[in-house]
């Protein structure tokens, strides 16, 4: 990673959709990292940004905007993932806005290093911004049966699933890969004995998993 844009160690961390990315990412926090969410970020955007959701209804008209004049994401992901050129012009849209917001949050984390979850890391050929990739594998099986209890069907599942790299492809790019397939307690684990035994055992050694 560029030293002259962050002065920090940042650490990206990707993997497919319903592979425990946020779970991951929480377990990082507690041994002691800072940590950034561009799902946060997005959330945040979609739902307090005004210029975003101007933009938004000159795209895609009010039938992405509940009553209340919230952003209705279920529907705005249906319409986008079976549309790949809305998905790409919504793409186009936003990752330049959540790519600042995340490294200005990365700038102003009072912590180092920070991790930054970012589920199309590969995708958008990110590697460049960071230090370290850890990337989370899940068999698809196992993915498409917790977007179907995420109360998706099995086509939008499918459309969401078709719309990333497979997990297999983002392990074989990053430097260090982690299972999803499991327990939460076992992906806790994992990300424990990454830390202590390649990354930085010193912040580990404080940390709540002792």
């Amino acid at each position: 990673m560029n030293s002259e844009k962050i002065e920090k160690i940042v650490v990206g961390l990707t993997g497919g959709i319903a592979c425990g990315k946020s779970v991951a990412l929480n377990f990082f926090r507690q041994v002691g990292f800072g940590i950034v969410s561009t799902d946060v970020i997005t959330h945040r955007l979609l739902s307090e940004d005004e210029g975003v959701k101007c933009a938004l209804r000159k795209e895609f008209g009010e039938q992405v905007f509940s009553v209340e004049g919230t952003v209705d994401k279920r529907h705005l992901g249906h319409l986008i993932f079976s549309n790949p050129f809305k998905r790409r012009w919504l793409e186009g849209f936003l990752h330049p806005i959540i790519r600042t917001e995340w490294l200005l949050a990365v700038t102003n984390c009072d912590k180092n290093p920070v991790v930054v979850e970012l589920p199309l890391l590969f995708e958008n050929s990110l590697e460049s911004e960071f230090d370290f990739v850890v990337s989370i594998f899940s068999n698809p099986k196992i993915q498409m049966h917790r977007l179907l209890e995420r109360g998706l069907d099995q086509s939008e599942a499918q459309h969401r699933l078709d719309a990333q790299l497979p997990t297999s492809h983002k392990a074989c790019q990053a430097d260090f890969v982690l299972l999803g397939d499991g327990e939460t307690f076992f992906l806790g684990k994992q990300v424990e004995r990454l830390c202590r035994h390649f990354l930085f055992p010193t912040i580990v050694s404080n940390s709540s998993f002792n």
